[in-house]
């Protein structure tokens, strides 16, 4: 009888594993990095940086934007991100995150950001 317990909790496990997601890619120009998360240790987020200028925008799933401007604001990305060409969108659970030559637009629901060489854009 314990083994039959045993074998829905060992499901559920691997079901909430399973659910999680994180990307890391980048814009072709290289200037824009981005990690998006579902469901992952450290929460949901869509997470963006450039370099020139530096600056970085975390988007949570609640559609609130935090802006960060300076060197602080920077980490290192991975070494297995992909390019996300211009054109291109990815979805990570409620997240989409579209590459254009303006920028990096990253958005929930109806709320998100862009980010590009001018600044960061909120809505």
């Amino acid at each position: 009888m314990s083994r039959l317990l045993a074998v829905p909790l060992i499901a559920l496990a691997l079901g909430a594993t399973a659910e999680a997601k994180v990307r890391w890619f980048h814009s072709p120009s290289g200037n824009i990095q981005c990690e998006v998360a579902y469901h992952d240790s450290r929460g949901s987020y869509a997470f963006c940086q450039t370099f020139e200028p530096a600056a970085s925008a975390t988007l949570h799933l609640n559609g609130h934007t935090k802006l960060c401007h300076g060197g602080a604001c920077l980490g290192d990305g991975p070494e297995n991100a992909f390019t996300l060409h211009y054109g291109h969108s990815v979805t990570i659970g409620s997240f989409t995150c579209s590459s254009s030559t303006s920028g990096m637009r990253c958005t929930v629901g109806h709320h998100g950001f862009l980010i590009h060489r001018a600044g960061i854009d909120r809505f």
